[in-house]
């Protein structure tokens, strides 16, 4: 069964295998913005729908779709994309969640309806108890946001010098199911 989940504003879906143009279109348009906390992508369809193709043999394997694809209701565009990866079914079976918003939808309040949506179909519906989100220190609204939905800050991880190339800076928040958000 592949959900739909929806909210006022936004449908939200698993990616499709014609979502590869419309997902290098996000990203290239975003990419600016999304540089400081994002890993580079390439900027071509092929890539994209290798990341699709990824998306729906993993949810063909588990049951579960590890993405949602959020649209606006009221017309054709992708707001954003939340994403769930690393579950795991030790105590307490979770995930790690990760999300971006299009910039003409940042500031509007998408983005907490799209990530509030799917934190509470992966608890009501996937049964997992915690998720883990990761952020950059410097991403205010990010922080903003998970705080908000009931996360809490657990951990800050500082670069290690001589390793500014490997890796960044982050923030770990976790929220756990019944936590208010």
């Amino acid at each position: 069964m592949t959900p739909t989940l929806e909210t006022a504003r936004l449908t939200l879906r698993p990616p499709e295998d014609d979502d590869a143009e419309t997902l290098r279109d996000y990203y290239r348009r975003n990419a600016e913005r999304f540089a400081p906390w994002e890993p580079d992508r390439p900027d071509d369809a092929a890539f994209h729908a290798a990341w699709v193709a990824a998306q729906r043999e993993e949810q063909r394997r588990s049951g579960y779709p590890p993405s949602f694809l959020a649209f606006a209701k009221d017309g054709p565009d992708l707001v954003g994309v939340v994403s769930l990866d690393g579950f795991s079914t030790e105590d307490p079976p979770g995930a790690m969640l990760s999300y971006t918003v299009d910039r003409a939808y940042e500031g509007r309040g998408y983005a907490s309806e799209a990530v509030g949506r799917v934190v509470r179909w992966v608890f009501e519906e996937r049964g997992l108890t915690a998720l883990t989100a990761y952020f950059h220190p410097e991403n205010a609204r990010s922080g903003n946001l998970l705080q908000r939905l009931g996360f809490t800050v657990v951990a800050r991880t500082p670069v290690v010098p001589g390793f500014e190339h490997l890796m960044r800076p982050q923030v770990v928040a976790v929220r756990r199911a019944g936590e208010a958000g």
